[in-house]
């Protein structure tokens, strides 16, 4: 029989005395007023996410935080998580957003180049991803906030933009290659910049000098990511199980295979996406405006992750492969490649995601299933098509059969290559 808490009174609350120890006073509902032996009386809710996880919410101390007041924090706890939503990420979105309006009405009139950029960063909470906007955010501070950040927008001539882009793209990568791309992309994002300051205020006027400077700058010549040819998948896959190199980063490399998605995927995914009882992960778009993309695991990818379980939690996001550096949450961008190169491989990590591609295609699986799993943009109804039960069961098979091919080179003996499929296979 459960256990009848009976409810807190203000008199209680008031004469309650600290000891030796923390101890706690409960209301019901998983709310509780903790007393410390500091004398401090702290109200928690203990709660169950959505994920099914149980958590606690600080609801601030008493007496500044009256019974009555807590019992209504309570109850809008409970209002969300019958919604479906965690009140710990509400509350942290709702602390974001307003630190964002703090920003805008902080800088609202200010014609400061710096200032204006700061707000076109805030507006884009929402519009795109994290990193995207860090990523922009990151390039300013190297390269426009020195030299422009503390001007005024309208004094700054056409002739300085183009100076500051060109000495961008005159600069080496980690790679040694000219970041010409960096500079123009340098150049579109100020030209958001003097956008947002003619639609913010209009008596502004302002010619956007970015628009005649991008003509001018050095264009960007696309390579092909480095990749293995096909034929080399068994030697690779060797290496990898030979690898010394930290098991998130080597785990991450494995996700990559067994799924084929992006780096950026695999890096930013959290344990709340997966339903490893049912196989599915369940991937956040990289774009907002994108539908969730719906990723079958084969056996292999399920027993890695339940391996990595008890490495990859505590961080603060639940990310399934953090950094394994202290200091950074995500692991880096270059984490994945540079294991790769150790392994002995002129690779990147896109280039791997070919491989992917190109070995599903060469086992005769259908082209437009393996685009699908692939997250390659198609038109939205025939990614919802082949994101339905159907079509889903289809490619749980493809990516099964495809890790046991994967899998089937982890032994030396099987560096022959061989089709473990030789029927194509036709939707």
């Amino acid at each position: 029989m459960a256990k009848i808490i009976k409810p807190l009174s203000p008199i209680q609350i008031k004469n309650t005395k600290p000891k030796e120890k923390a101890y706690k006073l409960f209301d019901g509902g998983g709310l509780y007023l903790e007393v410390l032996p500091s004398g401090s009386k702290l109200w928690r809710l203990k709660f169950q996410k959505p994920s099914g996880k149980e958590s606690r919410l600080s609801l601030g101390a008493y007496p500044d935080v009256s019974l009555e007041q807590v019992r209504k924090k309570r109850e809008e706890a409970r209002r969300l998580l019958a919604q479906g939503i965690d009140p710990s990420e509400d509350r942290k979105e709702q602390k974001e957003a307003k630190q964002e309006q703090d920003v805008i009405r902080a800088f609202k009139d200010d014609r400061m180049f710096e200032r204006i950029a700061m707000r076109l960063y805030a507006s884009k909470k929402g519009r795109t991803t994290d990193d995207y906007r860090n990523t922009m955010l990151r390039q300013f501070e190297l390269h426009l906030f020195p030299a422009i950040g503390k001007k005024n927008i309208a004094e700054i001539e056409g002739r300085e933009l183009f100076t500051l882009f060109k000495a961008v793209s005159e600069k080496l990568n980690s790679k040694g290659k000219p970041m010409t791309y960096m500079a123009r992309k340098l150049c579109q994002w100020a030209a958001e910049v003097y956008d947002l300051a003619n639609v913010e205020n209009s008596s502004f006027a302002l010619n956007n000098p970015c628009r005649s400077v991008i003509k001018f700058l050095p264009k960007h010549q696309t390579e092909h990511m480095a990749r293995i040819g096909f034929t080399e998948l068994p030697q690779f896959i060797q290496a990898l199980e030979a690898y010394g190199g930290h098991i998130l980063t080597k785990s991450a490399i494995w996700m990559l295979l067994y799924t084929g998605m992006r780096q950026t995927s695999i890096r930013r995914a959290q344990w709340s996406d997966f339903d490893l009882n049912k196989g599915i992960w369940n991937r956040k778009p990289e774009k907002v405006d994108k539908n969730i993309h719906i990723i079958p695991l084969p056996e292999q990818a399920i027993s890695l992750l339940k391996d990595i379980q008890l490495l990859a939690t505590g961080n603060s996001e639940n990310l399934v492969f953090p950094s394994v550096f202290a200091g950074q949450l995500k692991m880096s961008e270059a984490a994945i490649g540079q294991a790769i190169e150790r392994m002995g491989f002129q690779m990147t990590g896109h280039g791997l995601r070919s491989v992917v591609s190109t070995g599903l295609n060469e086992l005769g699986f259908t082209p437009r299933l393996v685009e699908v799993q692939l997250g390659h943009k198609k038109g939205d109804a025939i990614e919802a098509a082949y994101n339905n039960a159907q079509h889903l069961e289809e490619r749980k098979k493809m990516m099964q059969r495809w890790a046991n091919y994967l899998n089937s080179f982890k032994e030396p003996k099987n560096e022959k290559l061989t089709y473990l499929v030789k029927k194509k296979v036709v939707l």
